[in-house]
């Protein structure tokens, strides 16, 4: 059985595959042979016959021609392969030759250029040290031309010593010091021996040689004679020089002037003197029409005083001379910056130090213009002076000083801005100071006069009104108004060292011993104490006597009447069908409209008034601290400087104190209160309320007692008035302390009476209507006290025999304590536990 086709060309296809591995490990010989073996093995396993005869004797030959073509690739491949080693050897010997040679040529230029930086690095020494000597050698050759100018100078000016010493009078000095040509040198000359001899005669007195010989004449050819002459000289040349200056100033010859300039400018102050020389021939101060300024204003102050007629329009006259002055100043500042600003170009091209000139130049401006420019506008007030005045005269001098640092700061940019004055001048803003010194020094006290008799004025005018003393924020805001107008003028008018003092007086300026109403805290503190004092009084008189509800409703409606007249018979007709009883009184048949209207009109007259007067008090406390933080704390230094502490500590005693009114005012408005409720109580609550007579009708459960319902509603009323102008914890603290005074009267007014049973239930009834009342005031002791208050009344109603077990069973309260109902008990002496033979109420209940 024969195999399929396909499995045998799959063998043969097997044998033939040859792997990378055989390429690369076998020579060229054993790849051919294995090649050529696998060929013939599949060839002869092909099939028999003549066939695969035939078929291997084909293969057999071209396998030998293969075998003999590989046979002379291999030897070809093996003569080339030498070919290549040779040449490649010899490339690498050739190679390695150029190699070697080119490192030894590396290894010499490395070597040369060692020994080039040596050698650079000598030569750079070399250089260095020559250069060191040449430096050297013209130092010293400097230094000897120095010394020998220097010691020409000096052999010169001994020279020229010599002749000032021998000279009996300057015509016997050499030529150089007459030759007007050679003014700048002979000045020069003269100045440098004025400044040799006074060194020398100080050196002779510090080394003690010289001798005191007073009124001595100097022998000629000393140096005392030297000095003299030196002396006499230096006038003459000043007459000369200040002679051409005067003759090239009438000519305005600006370069002779400049010549003249830094001539004078050898001698010191010599070139102050041409300056002060040029300024006392300016128009600014030889002009008439220029120096009539003060004799303006005079005229026209006296001229608006005699015009004036009454008080207001003195006052009228007074504001409109202040206007006219201020014209009149600014008219003069302008004209003065005008000037100087054409004079600082002739000055510049005069003098070698143009600043130091135009700086003795301003000095004198301000020394008689503008000095007396201001004193003329700032007129002192006379000493009886009202706040009208007062308040005219510091608005001008604050315009007044404005103005005046205004020109001092245009005069300063002028100059060059700061230090451009010159040396030894004084700073404009200094000389600005300094004309409105007078003024400045009365400032403050002037100041607190205004605002002490401005507030007395309005304190005054206050009290006078209908409503008196009342506090009032528009009141405050007025003070705080003018009191930062006048920390505004503080900050313009008070020198940088003085402004804290100087703010802080005016926010606190009292002392223990005396109180100035012109500070802030003192106006605030005489208002708030005045204001809650008036607040207080009137709430004690309207809560004097109990709460009379008609009484109230008839006020009301005869200020109705007062304000509408046409209307008063229409109102009393509506009084008398809302009042249904004597005044007085409120029992009747009044509605509880109206009595909630009553009470409303009367809390608002008395616990209202004072509530808001507490209101006011807290804000008021809260916009003057705004204002210390906004207006004066930026002006009072550091916040650990002693103004800074001084003002926080009286601002903290202001409120602490206020804190304190506060307090005891709402603590006697609730006693106030209290006393009203309670006598309002004794005044309508009745015996028969509670312990009705037999004949009487029996009394209506559904309504409370006529007392009960005046102290509700009057009660009702304090809350929502506390409601309506306090908040927060002080709301809550009101609330309580009125809750716990309200239950404390109520027990006292318990004790008043005597009850039946049918009394119990009404005076059960009136506590819940307390109770109710005691809730809006949200303080649970309260209500848990009304609570107790409402158990504890069925004592008065149960039975006698069974209070034993509602005392020691549900209420559950020691037996003294339930003895102070129990005494309230109408049968209390004569209801008996047990039958007619029991025991009394007060021995069953006198011991625990």
């Amino acid at each position: 059985m024969t195999e399929r086709p396909e499995k045998q060309s799959g063998r043969a296809a097997g044998r033939a595959l040859i792997s990378l591995q055989d390429v690369t490990e076998l020579s060229t010989a054993e790849l051919i042979s294995r090649v050529a073996g696998d060929a013939l093995a599949s060839s002869g396993g092909g099939g028999g016959g003549s066939t695969g005869a035939t078929n291997h004797g084909q293969v057999a030959a071209s396998v030998a021609q293969l075998l003999e073509r590989f046979e002379r690739a291999a030897k070809e491949l093996d003569k080339l392969q030498q070919q290549v080693d040779l040449r490649a050897e010899r490339l690498r010997r050739e190679v390695g030759a150029e190699q070697a040679a080119y490192l030894a040529k590396v290894a010499a230029l490395q070597a040369d250029w060692a020994g080039v930086r040596r050698g650079f690095g000598e030569l750079e020494g070399r250089l260095t040290g020559v250069t060191q000597a040449a430096t050297k050698v013209g130092n010293r050759l400097q230094n000897a031309d120095l010394y020998r100018r220097r010691a020409l100078e000096a052999a010169e000016q001994i020279g020229c010593l010599q002749e000032f010493a021998h000279a009996r009078d300057p015509s016997d000095l050499p030529e150089l010091f007459h030759d007007d040509r050679r003014l700048a040198e002979a000045a020069a000359m003269t100045g440098e021996l004025l400044a040799v001899t006074q060194e020398l005669m100080s050196a002779r007195e510090r080394a003690g040689l010289a001798e005191a010989r007073p009124n001595a004449v100097p022998q000629p050819g000393s140096l005392e004679a030297a000095a003299e002459q030196l002396e006499l000289y230096r006038n003459v040349l000043d007459n000369r020089v200040v002679s051409r200056f005067d003759a090239a100033l009438g000519r305005q010859d600006l370069p002779a002037m400049a010549s003249c300039a830094r001539i004078m400018a050898e001698f010191s102050r010599g070139e102050a003197i041409l300056a002060q020389r040029y300024i006392s021939t300016r128009p600014m101060f030889t002009n008439l029409r220029e120096l009539a300024f003060a004799q303006q204003q005079q005229q026209q102050h006296e001229a608006a005083a005699a015009a004036a007629g009454g008080r207001d329009e003195a006052l009228e006259a007074e504001a409109a001379a202040d206007l006219a002055a201020l014209r009149g100043l600014s008219s003069l500042y302008k004209s003065i910056l005008s000037t100087l600003r054409d004079e600082a170009v002739v000055i510049e091209q005069v003098f070698p130090s143009p600043s130091r000139a135009l700086g003795q130049y301003i000095q004198r401006v301000f020394e008689q213009k503008v000095q007396t420019a201001v004193d003329a506008a700032l007129r002192p007030p006379p000493p009886n002076a009202g706040h009208a005045v007062l308040h005219g005269r510091l608005r001008q001098l604050a315009e007044v000083y404005r103005k005046t640092r205004g020109l001092a700061d245009d005069l300063q940019e002028l100059c060059g801005g700061e230090g451009g004055a010159g040396a030894g001048q004084a700073s404009l803003c200094d000389l600005a100071d300094m004309v409105c010194a007078d003024a400045l020094a009365a400032y403050l006290p002037m100041e607190l006069r205004w605002l002490g008799g401005l507030y007395e004025q309005k304190a005054a005018a206050a009290r006078a009104a209908p409503g008196g003393a009342a506090l009032s924020m528009e009141a405050v805001l007025d003070m705080l108004a003018m009191n930062e107008e006048a920390a505004s003028r503080c900050a313009l008018l008070s020198p940088p060292a003085q402004l804290a003092a100087n703010m802080r007086q005016l926010f606190h300026a009292s002392t223990r011993s005396q109180a100035n109403t012109g500070c802030l805290l003192e106006q605030v503190a005489t208002h708030v104490v005045l204001g809650l004092g008036s607040a207080v009084e009137a709430c004690a008189r309207s809560l004097s006597g109990p709460f009379r509800p008609q009484q109230v409703l008839q006020q009301e409606a005869a200020s109705s009447a007062a304000a509408a007249p046409g209307s008063q018979q229409q109102q009393q007709q509506q009084q008398q069908q809302q009042v249904g009883s004597p005044p007085g009184s409120a029992r009747g048949s009044q509605s509880r409209a109206a009595l909630q209207r009553a009470a409303q009109l009367a809390a608002a007259a008395s616990v209202g008034r004072l509530l808001q007067a507490v209101s006011t008090t807290g804000a008021i406390a809260s916009v003057v601290q705004q204002h210390h933080r906004r207006v004066l704390a930026p002006h009072l230094g550091a916040p650990g400087g002693p103004e800074a502490r001084a003002c926080s500590a009286a601002l903290a005693a202001l409120v602490k104190a206020v804190d304190e009114r506060v307090l005891g005012a709402l603590q006697r408005c609730l006693s106030l209160l209290i006393g009203q409720a309670d006598a309002t109580l004794v005044l309508e609550q009745r015996r028969d309320d509670f312990c009705p007579g037999e004949a009487a009708p029996p009394p209506s459960l559904d309504e409370p007692t006529p007392a009960c319902a005046a102290v509700c509603a009057l009660l009702g009323a304090a809350v929502d008035a506390a409601g309506q102008h306090l908040h927060g914890p002080n709301l809550s603290s009101l609330l309580a302390e009125l809750g716990r005074r309200a239950c404390l009267m109520l027990d006292a007014h318990m004790q008043r009476f005597t009850f039946s049973p049918l009394g119990a239930l009404r005076w059960k009834r009136d506590l819940a209507d307390y109770a109710a009342l005691v809730g809006r005031l949200r303080s649970a002791p309260s209500a848990a006290h009304l609570e107790d208050m409402q158990a504890r009344v069925s004592m008065l109603i149960v039975a006698p025999d069974s209070l034993r077990g509602l005392v020691d069973g549900n209420l559950r309260i020691p037996h003294r304590a339930a003895l102070a109902y129990i005494s309230l008990r109408q049968d209390f002496r004569s209801a008996r536990v047990g039958g007619d033979g029991g025991a009394a109420l007060a021995t069953l209940f006198g011991s625990e």
